[in-house]
């Protein structure tokens, strides 16, 4: 660790903080409106432990390289499992009245065998992308001081583990189960909820003894221009917002599960080719949340008059002061452009 970082050391907890929270308001109030503004401080005790701790864990097993990219996705998949499967349940569950889960009908959802396929592909894409790599590598670009170094000690990673399963048994508790499972799918929610308890550990197992191998850095790759991450980032947004909403309600939710797998499998081909470049930093790295924010936040404000135009124009400062804040990369290190 460098003198800087050691200098900066009282203050790496707040750094944990800001992306405990950055977390959940990405996920849930700005790239979606799950939680309206009005609504994300009274709900953000809660989210620290299920959204935040979460991404800040998988940001330590980074840093500290115990994980690579395969880690990082399966890791993805086990949040997702956490976030949806167990503590939300709509991988499994439809409502009693309507029989919808969110709001998709059980066929919309492509119920079969007690999942709903096409809601649970569909977020674990958003989860992976949006409550997990996106705010920890936007963390990253503002904690100058203690950049790609750890932020927790070990009583630290230990507590957040524990807090996180205290969550997830108690998830399982026979209160939580009817009031969460409630509806049609009871028994097959029940069922769905403890198996995903058992495949979370499973997974967090798997993801400790995958391979670490990450991308080098190739002298002649270089980075897509800032207007060509931003257009990316809508892209995938966009085909996202396609795949996950409009293929289910037009009847088509086959497609939705294609779509989504595709769009993870370009997400991590651009990814690793892209930090390869000796020329990324912290700009493209903004540029690229930037597009890939947009469209959540513009399809979002119609939802809450008020709040929800807030949070965009929050997002949006704070996307312009990380980019502003954002290093170069060291002259000699970036390839001539033809």
């Amino acid at each position: 660790m460098s003198e800087q970082a050691r200098r900066a050391g009282p203050r790496r907890w707040g750094y944990a903080l800001g992306l405990m929270v950055l977390a959940p308001f990405l996920a849930e109030t700005v790239a979606s409106s799950n939680t309206p503004a009005v609504v994300f401080p009274l709900v953000l005790p809660i989210f620290l432990v299920v959204y935040g701790m979460p991404a800040l864990l998988v940001r330590e097993l980074w840093v500290r390289r115990r994980i690579g990219w395969p880690g990082v996705l399966v890791l993805g998949l086990a949040y997702t499992l956490l976030n949806e499967g167990l503590v939300a349940a709509t991988w499994f569950k439809l409502a009693p009245e309507s029989g919808k889960v969110l709001v998709f009908t059980a066929s919309q959802a492509l119920n079969a065998a007690g999942v709903n396929w096409a809601v649970a592909v569909g977020l674990v894409v958003f989860h992976t992308v949006y409550s997990v790599v996106l705010p920890w590598v936007l963390a990253e670009v503002w904690a100058k001081p203690v950049r790609g170094v750890p932020w927790l000690r070990r009583t630290g990673i230990v507590v957040c583990s524990a807090l996180l399963l205290v969550v997830m048994v108690g998830s399982l508790s026979p209160k939580a189960t009817a009031r969460v499972c409630a509806g049609p799918a009871l028994a097959e929610c029940t069922a769905g909820r403890r198996f995903s308890f058992l495949a979370i550990l499973v997974l967090v197992g798997l993801a400790l003894v995958l391979p670490r191998a990450r991308p080098d850095v190739r002298p002649d790759q270089r980075r897509p221009r800032t207007v060509v991450l931003m257009v990316a980032g809508v892209g995938f947004g966009v085909a996202f917002l396609v795949s996950f909403f409009v293929f289910p309600l037009t009847g088509r939710p086959l497609w939705s599960v294609v779509t989504a797998v595709l769009l993870i499998s370009v997400a991590v081909t651009a990814a690793v080719r892209w930090s390869r470049a000796p020329d990324w930093d912290g700009r493209a790295t903004v540029a690229l949340a930037a597009g890939l924010l947009l469209p959540g936040m513009l399809t979002s404000l119609s939802k809450v008059a008020v709040g929800q135009p807030l949070a965009a124009v929050l997002a949006a400062v704070l996307l312009w002061w990380l980019a502003r804040r954002a290093d170069r990369p060291p002259a000699e290190l970036v390839p001539p452009r033809r």
